[in-house]
């Protein structure tokens, strides 16, 4: 019998494997599993080196654009039922986690080491798998 996945322990765990990333990417430096993480919302969100977007419209008008040594991300798990607008992005790579939609929407700066791979890595290995064939842009 397959145990039922604990998305409180899983979002914890994940914040801090991403936590001990920073010694490979600068753009982690302040990243805290502990205050980056909310349990309550089953999220994780940070920024480093971000400024307001100039421009309007879509979902990149709503978040912080980052500088060119910068980043922005958020990570969720949420029903794949969800109509909340941030999930509701086209274009952007799902995974699936038993019955919840692990999600990552993230922004680099120009100038940084990319990192969306590295957090895609963790997901998989606390075991995120894509929920469909992958045809968009993870920005």
């Amino acid at each position: 019998m397959a145990t039922e996945i604990n998305y409180k322990e899983t979002l914890i765990g994940v914040a801090h494997r991403i936590e001990a990333l920073n010694k490979d990417f600068p753009q982690l430096k302040g990243f805290s599993a502990v205050k980056n993480t909310s349990i309550e919302n089953m999220n994780i969100s940070y920024e480093y080196h971000t400024h307001w977007p100039q421009h309007r419209g879509g979902w990149r008008s709503g978040v912080p654009e980052p500088d060119a040594d910068g980043i922005w991300f958020y990570l969720d798990f949420h029903d794949p039922d969800s109509s909340a607008q941030i999930h509701t992005q086209p274009l952007v790579r799902k995974m699936c986690l038993e019955n919840k939609i692990a999600f990552l929407l993230i922004l680099e700066g120009k100038d940084t080491k990319p990192v969306v791979g590295a957090i895609w890595k963790i997901m998989e290995n606390y075991g995120a798998k894509p929920c469909e064939p992958y045809k968009g842009s993870d920005i």
